[in-house]
């Protein structure tokens, strides 16, 4: 630091407020000492990833950082890291897929930038929306984007005060509000419930209920109390003299945990309430039906 206060001529809150701009243009900046002279340079998303995979015994939690980062800088990171292990490590690892949504857009990119500015600065906005129909979410407050379901999702809350979910596939354009900006108090309720989401159909306000689901002995060793959690509300329960384990999972509707029943079909089991049951059977009927 004192060098860079020399060459440069300037102040320390000067110096300091130069780098900060650096640093976000452009990246992070690390010191490196070479012999007797200290040098400077960039460090990228990239470097930080690349130390992490070679560094790491487990690899999981880097796709799970994912979320915390800019998506345009993640596929940086795709083009650059994973190349790089591909070609130093190919018997190692393999990648077939995409880490991150695409929205390689320039227009994606500018909604992107645009929404983390509205939540940064807790700011309104007005969204264009297009699922089924073309939608305009009018003043609507921007509280977190959300990384989940291998999709982002943009989480706000309406002019009814609901907590919505909007696939920012389908966000056509941002602009800003007749409003201007909110509290943090005005949003804290549903601040502390991102503690507890858990996908895209977690409801907000809905005490949750319980499920007991059963894993058959052929896919048993996937649901041990050592294993890694489909939910954040899992929790081992027993494990049965069959070789079948117990578990329990947080659910505040149906659609919350059927989708991922159905995926182990058949070796998962609804033990419990007898309405998720039932609303699982009719759901299967259904799906016969149309055979």
């Amino acid at each position: 630091m004192e060098l860079l206060l020399h060459e440069f001529g300037c102040n320390r809150k000067t110096l300091e407020r130069y780098l900060g701009e650096i640093e976000e243009q452009y990246g992070h900046i690390v010191t490196i000492k070479k012999a007797r002279k200290k040098v400077w340079r960039m460090v990228s998303a990239s470097d930080v990833f690349m130390e992490f995979i070679k560094n790491s015994d487990d690899i999981t939690g880097l796709f799970l950082m994912a979320q915390e980062f800019d998506p345009y800088i993640f596929k940086e990171i795709e083009k650059g890291t994973l190349s790089k292990i591909s070609k130093n490590d190919e018997d190692v690892f393999l990648f077939k897929n995409s880490i991150m949504e695409e929205l390689n857009s320039e227009e994606s990119k500018k909604i992107f930038k645009n929404l983390k500015q509205a939540i940064k600065r807790r700011e309104y906005r007005d969204i264009v929306y297009y699922y089924d129909e073309l939608v305009v979410y009018r003043g609507v407050k921007c509280l977190k984007l959300v990384f989940m379901n291998n999709n982002w999702y943009l989480a706000v809350i309406d002019q009814d005060r609901l907590l919505k979910f909007l696939r920012l596939s389908f966000i056509r354009e941002v602009h800003y509000a007749s409003k201007n900006s909110f509290s943090h108090s005005d949003v804290e309720p549903y601040m502390e419930f991102f503690k507890r989401l858990q996908n895209a159909m977690t409801l907000y306000g809905v005490e949750p209920k319980v499920a007991t689901l059963k894993a058959r002995p052929k896919i048993a060793k996937y649901f041990k109390a050592d294993m890694k959690k489909y939910f954040p509300s899992q929790r081992f329960v027993e494990k049965l003299d069959d070789g079948s384990v117990l578990f329990t999972v947080e659910y505040t509707q149906e659609l919350e945990i059927l989708p991922f029943v159905q995926r182990w079909l058949p070796d998962i089991v609804v033990v419990e309430p007898k309405e998720l049951q039932d609303t699982f059977k009719k759901k299967l009927q259904e799906a016969l039906g149309q055979l």
